[in-house]
Protein backbone atom coordinates (compact mmCIF):
# COMPACT_ATOMS: atom_id res chain seq x y z
CA UNK A 1 0.00 0.00 0.00
CA UNK A 2 1.59 3.74 -1.01
CA UNK A 3 2.42 5.46 2.35
CA UNK A 4 -0.72 8.37 1.86
CA UNK A 5 -0.54 9.55 4.92
CA UNK A 6 3.40 10.97 4.22
CA UNK A 7 1.43 13.45 1.45
CA UNK A 8 0.60 15.49 4.03
CA UNK A 9 3.50 17.60 5.12
CA UNK A 10 2.00 20.33 7.11
CA UNK A 11 3.83 23.25 6.06
CA UNK A 12 6.06 25.66 7.82
CA UNK A 13 3.87 28.70 10.21
CA UNK A 14 5.04 30.69 7.63
CA UNK A 15 3.76 29.29 4.95
CA UNK A 16 0.08 28.77 6.81
CA UNK A 17 -2.89 30.95 5.53
CA UNK A 18 -2.66 34.17 7.69
CA UNK A 19 -6.62 33.96 8.56
CA UNK A 20 -7.02 30.33 9.75
CA UNK A 21 -4.03 29.24 10.23
CA UNK A 22 -4.51 26.57 7.45
CA UNK A 23 -2.45 25.27 5.08
CA UNK A 24 -3.16 27.43 1.63
CA UNK A 25 -4.71 26.63 -1.82
CA UNK A 26 -1.11 25.84 -2.85
CA UNK A 27 -0.88 23.09 -0.62
CA UNK A 28 -3.47 21.56 -1.50
CA UNK A 29 -2.72 22.03 -5.37
CA UNK A 30 0.30 19.93 -4.07
CA UNK A 31 -1.30 17.26 -1.86
CA UNK A 32 -4.37 16.12 -3.66
CA UNK A 33 -2.32 14.39 -6.75
CA UNK A 34 0.12 12.73 -4.52
CA UNK A 35 -2.42 11.39 -2.63
CA UNK A 36 -4.42 10.27 -5.15
CA UNK A 37 -1.33 8.69 -6.81
CA UNK A 38 -1.00 7.10 -3.74
CA UNK A 39 -4.10 5.65 -3.13
CA UNK A 40 -4.62 4.55 -6.73
CA UNK A 41 -3.09 1.32 -6.78
CA UNK A 42 -4.56 -0.28 -3.95
CA UNK A 43 -7.90 1.08 -4.72
CA UNK A 44 -8.26 2.84 -1.29
CA UNK A 45 -11.25 5.83 -1.43
CA UNK A 46 -11.20 9.55 -1.10
CA UNK A 47 -13.39 11.54 -0.08
CA UNK A 48 -13.51 15.58 -0.19
CA UNK A 49 -15.52 18.12 1.15
CA UNK A 50 -16.18 21.50 0.19
CA UNK A 51 -17.21 23.54 2.94
CA UNK A 52 -18.49 27.68 2.35
CA UNK A 53 -19.67 29.50 5.05
CA UNK A 54 -23.22 30.56 4.53
CA UNK A 55 -24.40 34.40 4.11
CA UNK A 56 -20.48 35.58 4.72
CA UNK A 57 -20.85 38.72 2.82
CA UNK A 58 -23.08 40.09 5.87
CA UNK A 59 -20.68 39.37 8.52
CA UNK A 60 -18.49 41.53 6.43
CA UNK A 61 -20.82 44.51 5.57
CA UNK A 62 -22.30 44.60 9.26
CA UNK A 63 -19.84 43.87 11.13
CA UNK A 64 -16.77 44.77 9.52
CA UNK A 65 -13.88 42.23 7.57
CA UNK A 66 -11.84 42.22 10.91
CA UNK A 67 -14.88 40.11 12.49
CA UNK A 68 -15.14 38.10 8.94
CA UNK A 69 -11.36 37.37 9.18
CA UNK A 70 -12.73 36.13 13.41
CA UNK A 71 -15.62 33.86 11.83
CA UNK A 72 -13.14 32.29 9.44
CA UNK A 73 -10.65 31.44 12.10
CA UNK A 74 -14.02 30.37 13.95
CA UNK A 75 -15.16 28.02 11.35
CA UNK A 76 -11.32 26.88 10.36
CA UNK A 77 -10.39 25.90 13.82
CA UNK A 78 -13.76 23.60 14.30
CA UNK A 79 -13.12 21.87 11.17
CA UNK A 80 -9.78 20.91 12.06
CA UNK A 81 -9.73 19.52 14.98
CA UNK A 82 -12.71 17.47 13.80
CA UNK A 83 -10.64 15.98 11.22
CA UNK A 84 -7.44 15.80 11.71
CA UNK A 85 -7.15 12.20 12.39
CA UNK A 86 -8.37 11.23 9.02
CA UNK A 87 -7.26 13.97 6.80
CA UNK A 88 -6.73 17.26 6.73
CA UNK A 89 -8.12 20.97 5.74
CA UNK A 90 -7.45 23.68 3.69
CA UNK A 91 -7.81 27.32 3.08
CA UNK A 92 -9.36 27.20 -0.39
CA UNK A 93 -10.24 30.89 -0.78
CA UNK A 94 -12.62 33.37 -0.24
CA UNK A 95 -15.05 31.77 2.76
CA UNK A 96 -14.07 28.34 1.49
CA UNK A 97 -12.54 25.54 3.12
CA UNK A 98 -11.20 21.98 1.56
CA UNK A 99 -11.05 19.00 3.46
CA UNK A 100 -9.64 15.46 2.19
CA UNK A 101 -10.70 12.49 4.31
CA UNK A 102 -8.43 9.47 3.59
CA UNK A 103 -9.45 6.25 2.90
CA UNK A 104 -13.17 7.56 3.73
CA UNK A 105 -16.38 6.20 1.38
CA UNK A 106 -18.80 8.32 0.08
CA UNK A 107 -21.51 7.58 2.84
CA UNK A 108 -18.87 8.32 5.78
CA UNK A 109 -17.98 11.83 4.40
CA UNK A 110 -21.82 12.38 3.99
CA UNK A 111 -21.64 11.54 7.78
CA UNK A 112 -18.86 13.61 8.25
CA UNK A 113 -19.97 16.58 6.79
CA UNK A 114 -23.08 16.22 8.80
CA UNK A 115 -21.55 16.02 11.99
CA UNK A 116 -19.32 19.19 10.84
CA UNK A 117 -22.25 21.09 9.86
CA UNK A 118 -24.28 20.70 13.01
CA UNK A 119 -21.17 21.08 14.98
CA UNK A 120 -20.91 24.96 13.04
CA UNK A 121 -24.29 25.85 13.74
CA UNK A 122 -24.45 24.65 17.62
CA UNK A 123 -21.06 26.51 18.64
CA UNK A 124 -21.75 30.16 19.12
CA UNK A 125 -19.55 32.53 17.93
CA UNK A 126 -19.25 35.74 20.26
CA UNK A 127 -18.15 38.69 19.74
CA UNK A 128 -17.11 41.24 23.09
CA UNK A 129 -20.09 43.02 23.88
CA UNK A 130 -22.53 41.55 21.26
CA UNK A 131 -24.95 38.68 21.34
CA UNK A 132 -23.72 35.61 19.98
CA UNK A 133 -23.63 35.33 16.04
CA UNK A 134 -25.22 32.73 14.47
CA UNK A 135 -22.54 31.17 11.85
CA UNK A 136 -23.56 28.30 9.97
CA UNK A 137 -21.92 25.92 6.94
CA UNK A 138 -23.14 24.39 3.83
CA UNK A 139 -21.20 21.73 2.52
CA UNK A 140 -20.79 18.91 -0.47
CA UNK A 141 -19.18 16.01 -0.72
CA UNK A 142 -17.92 13.70 -3.19
CA UNK A 143 -15.88 10.65 -2.96
CA UNK A 144 -13.27 8.85 -5.37
CA UNK A 145 -15.80 5.85 -5.06
CA UNK A 146 -17.73 7.46 -7.58
CA UNK A 147 -15.66 10.06 -9.63
CA UNK A 148 -12.73 9.94 -11.00
CA UNK A 149 -9.88 11.50 -9.38
CA UNK A 150 -9.37 15.09 -11.23
CA UNK A 151 -13.05 15.21 -10.87
CA UNK A 152 -13.08 15.07 -7.34
CA UNK A 153 -12.74 18.63 -6.34
CA UNK A 154 -15.39 19.88 -9.32
CA UNK A 155 -17.91 17.07 -8.39
CA UNK A 156 -17.43 18.25 -4.60
CA UNK A 157 -18.22 21.86 -5.17
CA UNK A 158 -21.35 20.60 -7.57
CA UNK A 159 -22.87 19.26 -4.12
CA UNK A 160 -21.96 22.16 -2.72
CA UNK A 161 -23.99 24.11 -4.67
CA UNK A 162 -26.65 22.03 -4.78
CA UNK A 163 -27.21 22.26 -0.70
CA UNK A 164 -27.13 25.63 -0.50
CA UNK A 165 -29.83 25.98 -3.38
CA UNK A 166 -31.59 23.47 -1.08
CA UNK A 167 -31.39 25.73 1.44
CA UNK A 168 -28.07 26.12 2.96
CA UNK A 169 -26.75 24.70 6.45
CA UNK A 170 -26.62 21.23 5.29
CA UNK A 171 -24.38 18.94 3.43
CA UNK A 172 -24.85 17.20 -0.01
CA UNK A 173 -23.44 14.29 -1.75
CA UNK A 174 -22.42 14.20 -5.17
CA UNK A 175 -24.43 11.66 -7.53
CA UNK A 176 -23.99 11.07 -10.76
CA UNK A 177 -26.92 10.02 -11.67
CA UNK A 178 -28.89 13.78 -11.17
CA UNK A 179 -26.21 15.49 -13.43
CA UNK A 180 -28.23 16.42 -16.75
CA UNK A 181 -26.31 17.86 -19.67
CA UNK A 182 -28.87 20.20 -20.21
CA UNK A 183 -27.80 22.07 -17.53
CA UNK A 184 -24.36 22.88 -18.56
CA UNK A 185 -23.34 25.47 -20.26
CA UNK A 186 -20.32 25.67 -22.59
CA UNK A 187 -18.24 28.38 -22.82
CA UNK A 188 -15.43 29.74 -25.22
CA UNK A 189 -11.96 30.17 -23.79
CA UNK A 190 -9.11 31.76 -25.20
CA UNK A 191 -5.85 31.46 -23.17
CA UNK A 192 -2.98 33.74 -24.48
CA UNK A 193 0.00 30.83 -23.39
CA UNK A 194 0.79 27.34 -23.90
CA UNK A 195 -0.92 24.65 -22.18
CA UNK A 196 -0.79 21.10 -21.17
CA UNK A 197 -4.89 20.75 -21.00
CA UNK A 198 -6.66 18.24 -22.66
CA UNK A 199 -10.15 17.13 -24.29
CA UNK A 200 -12.21 15.27 -21.13
CA UNK A 201 -9.66 16.90 -18.55
CA UNK A 202 -11.19 18.86 -15.54
CA UNK A 203 -9.73 22.84 -15.25
CA UNK A 204 -10.40 25.32 -12.77
CA UNK A 205 -9.82 28.86 -14.17
CA UNK A 206 -8.81 31.49 -11.53
CA UNK A 207 -8.16 34.72 -13.01
CA UNK A 208 -10.23 35.82 -16.20
CA UNK A 209 -12.46 38.27 -18.02
CA UNK A 210 -15.08 37.93 -20.38
CA UNK A 211 -14.93 39.44 -23.93
CA UNK A 212 -17.19 42.31 -24.45
CA UNK A 213 -18.69 41.60 -21.25
CA UNK A 214 -19.87 38.03 -22.44
CA UNK A 215 -19.23 35.26 -19.72
CA UNK A 216 -20.00 32.89 -22.82
CA UNK A 217 -16.54 34.51 -23.92
CA UNK A 218 -13.92 34.58 -21.73
CA UNK A 219 -10.50 34.71 -21.80
CA UNK A 220 -7.89 33.08 -18.72
CA UNK A 221 -5.19 33.94 -17.50
CA UNK A 222 -4.71 31.38 -14.64
CA UNK A 223 -5.88 27.87 -14.84
CA UNK A 224 -5.12 24.87 -12.42
CA UNK A 225 -5.42 21.20 -14.10
CA UNK A 226 -6.58 18.69 -10.58
CA UNK A 227 -5.58 15.52 -11.97
CA UNK A 228 -1.71 16.87 -12.91
CA UNK A 229 -1.14 19.17 -9.81
CA UNK A 230 -0.02 21.61 -12.46
CA UNK A 231 -0.69 25.76 -12.39
CA UNK A 232 -0.37 27.53 -15.60
CA UNK A 233 -0.36 31.29 -15.64
CA UNK A 234 0.44 34.41 -18.23
CA UNK A 235 0.11 38.04 -18.25
CA UNK A 236 -0.92 38.18 -21.64
CA UNK A 237 -0.84 41.93 -22.08
CA UNK A 238 -3.33 44.17 -20.26
CA UNK A 239 -7.20 43.30 -20.01
CA UNK A 240 -9.53 44.66 -22.27
CA UNK A 241 -12.00 44.57 -19.46
CA UNK A 242 -11.59 44.12 -15.19
CA UNK A 243 -9.94 40.74 -14.60
CA UNK A 244 -12.26 38.38 -12.17
CA UNK A 245 -10.69 36.00 -9.82
CA UNK A 246 -14.35 34.45 -8.92
CA UNK A 247 -12.86 30.31 -9.84
CA UNK A 248 -14.61 28.57 -12.93
CA UNK A 249 -14.63 24.51 -12.55
CA UNK A 250 -15.23 23.02 -15.57
CA UNK A 251 -14.49 19.69 -18.15
CA UNK A 252 -12.42 20.62 -21.37
CA UNK A 253 -14.98 19.44 -24.51
CA UNK A 254 -14.25 19.65 -27.80
CA UNK A 255 -10.77 20.13 -29.16
CA UNK A 256 -7.66 22.21 -27.63
CA UNK A 257 -6.60 24.30 -30.56
CA UNK A 258 -3.08 26.06 -30.27
CA UNK A 259 -1.40 28.24 -32.48
CA UNK A 260 1.97 29.52 -31.68
CA UNK A 261 1.56 30.51 -27.90
CA UNK A 262 -2.43 30.83 -27.56
CA UNK A 263 -4.86 27.88 -26.60
CA UNK A 264 -7.99 27.82 -27.77
CA UNK A 265 -10.65 25.09 -26.11
CA UNK A 266 -14.65 25.17 -24.60
CA UNK A 267 -14.99 24.57 -21.04
CA UNK A 268 -18.13 22.65 -19.82
CA UNK A 269 -19.59 24.16 -16.72
CA UNK A 270 -22.46 22.98 -14.60
CA UNK A 271 -25.74 26.05 -14.50
CA UNK A 272 -24.88 26.88 -11.33
CA UNK A 273 -21.39 27.59 -11.89
CA UNK A 274 -22.27 29.88 -15.06
CA UNK A 275 -24.58 31.71 -12.70
CA UNK A 276 -21.79 32.66 -10.32
CA UNK A 277 -19.30 33.80 -13.21
CA UNK A 278 -22.63 36.26 -14.28
CA UNK A 279 -23.32 37.41 -10.47
CA UNK A 280 -19.34 38.32 -10.49
CA UNK A 281 -19.43 39.87 -13.61
CA UNK A 282 -22.13 42.22 -12.34
CA UNK A 283 -20.35 42.57 -9.20
CA UNK A 284 -17.48 44.37 -11.25
CA UNK A 285 -19.62 46.64 -13.12
CA UNK A 286 -20.89 48.43 -9.99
Amino acid sequence: MGDYKAAFKFPRTEDLDAVTGLPQRKHLDHDLPEILRSLGPDGLPLSVIMVDIDNFKIFNDKHGHDVGDKVLRHVASLIRSSVRHRGDAYRYGGEEITVLLLNTISSEGLCTAERLCDKVGRTPFVIPGCNPLQVTVSLGVASTEVVSGEEILVSADMALLQAKKDGKNRAGLFDSKKKRDGDNVKIDVFYPGKSSISVGGFVNLSRWFAHRNDPLDIEAREMFIPGSGIRESTDGGTPRLAMVECEIRGRVVGEVQSHGASTWFLLEVEGDMFDLMVKALAEIEE
